[in-house]
């Protein structure tokens, strides 16, 4: 196979996920025109009782399976909380499903044997079956494989074959054709950095040899499929207990939490390094990255740092200096902040998303869905606290064309904390 032409042979560094340049018709090539895109959080209504609070848990997008109901439906799976008053973490085995069309939850009667309680394990949907792999229990750290059919509701055991990947937690699967990729994750004080591969076909796994710079050990990453290329982003890995012992000051542990990205491209089966612009996030863990049409949103994570204040706080106190203030411009303004950023692989800038109304909170471990451009955010933990809020990032260039988010409406009352008196209007057929 050729070499790939945006990849420095000496360096091994990538220049490009994508094409950045387009050809006219008389056959030049020109740079891609850069999308500014404008955000606005919102805080849809959902009926029906939803999941408790929770963090590690899974979510999984799954289209349609009667074709007489075209619906797109949001399964969660797992995950724990922490029972306060040292009574320890509650692990789940629950399943819910958040119907976007309906905008209702709803906890469905599954046959077959579910899984043992867990988190930090991994879902890919193959096919309707939505498959899910390792993760912490309450006695152990696990390595089996289980399956729930999204259409049957039926869960199903995978076989234990040879060559399972060890037991490990806050490891990532990424479908890829036929074939899933397990990378990384945790098993007590131990970090790791392999790759397995399972073949869906004859349901056997095994390790691809790779070349190239590899990542290093870690857990808590997140991982996108851009194209042929696995993008590996962050994580955090403890290379002795005696760091942890040692920093009083917290700056040792700082180089604990990444930031760092390899791109494993899965037809050459070689790994590369990035290369980015602007100013790249800060090293965490427990974050999410989902792809909106050309760009990674990157969203959460934990840093070792103390959390923001509340975010509606925040608003608040803001609305009452403008209230004393009436020189203060009406007009919304438009925020940043260092938990909601873009990579833009138009041009390979880390960009910092530009947004109206009040931003989730500063989470980890929580879930994000990519409903066409816009993200479905769920749960987490918010420092100690787990979370059971529903939060959707909107994409506004496309909600003001009324072609895919319809009746969401923002409206801020005196306190300026938006009711939360809107659905998800979300259209999951063509246009």
């Amino acid at each position: 196979m050729e070499a790939n032409p945006k990849r420095d042979p000496v360096t091994c560094i990538l220049s490009e996920l994508v094409p950045t340049s387009v050809e006219d018709e008389q056959g030049n090539f020109e740079p891609k025109a850069i999308k500014e895109r404008r955000w606005q959080w919102a805080r849809p209504q959902v009926e029906g009782e939803g999941p408790c609070a929770r963090g590690g848990h899974t979510a999984t997008l799954v289209g349609p399976t009667d074709p007489t109901k075209a619906s797109a439906r949001i399964f969660i799976f797992g995950g724990h909380y922490d029972k306060g008053d040292n009574k320890g973490f509650e692990y789940l085995n629950d399943t819910f499903i958040l119907d976007i069309d309906e905008n209702t939850w709803y906890q469905p009667r599954c046959r077959g044997t579910p899984p043992e309680a867990r988190y930090g394990h991994s879902a890919a949907l193959v096919g309707t079956r939505i498959v899910y792999f390792g993760g912490k229990g309450k006695n152990a750290v696990l390595r089996d494989l289980h399956a729930l059919d999204a259409s049957t509701l039926t869960w199903f055991q995978g076989p234990s074959s040879g060559g399972t990947p060890s037991a490990r937690f806050g490891h990532t699967a990424t479908l890829h054709g036929t074939r899933l990729y397990v990378f990384g994750g945790a098993c007590g004080t131990k970090y790791y950095g392999d790759l397995y591969c399972l073949d869906l076909a004859s349901m056997a796994w095994s390790c691809p040899n790779t070349s190239g710079p590899k990542p290093t050990p870690r857990y808590g990453h997140t991982t996108l499929l851009v194209g042929e290329s696995l993008i590996i982003h962050g994580g955090f890995c403890l290379d002795s207990l005696e760091i942890g012992m040692k920093d009083k000051s917290g700056d040792l542990m700082k180089s604990c939490y990444l930031n760092d990205i390899r791109v494993l491209d899965l037809t050459r089966m070689q790994y590369s390094r990035l290369r980015t612009h602007g100013v790249p996030p800060v090293g965490r863990f427990g974050h999410t990255m989902v792809l909106s049409e050309d760009d990674a949103i990157m969203f959460g994570g934990y840093s070792g740092s103390a959390k923001d204040p509340n975010q509606g706080v925040l608003f608040f106190l803001r609305d009452k200096i403008k209230e004393e203030d009436p020189k203060e411009e009406e007009a919304k303004e438009e925020e940043t902040n260092d938990y909601c950023i873009t990579l833009r692989t138009a041009d390979m800038n880390w960009v910092r998303n530009k947004y109206t109304g009040v931003t989730a909170s500063r989470r980890y471990g929580h879930s994000a869905t990519a409903i066409g451009p816009h993200l479905i955010i769920f749960g987490g933990w918010d420092g100690g606290k787990p979370l059971s809020d529903v939060v959707v990032l909107r994409d506004q260039s496309v909600a003001e064309k009324g072609s895919f988010m319809e009746n969401a409406d923002v409206d801020e009352n005196q306190d300026g904390i938006p009711d939360d008196e809107e659905d998800f209007g979300l259209e999951t057929g063509e246009n």
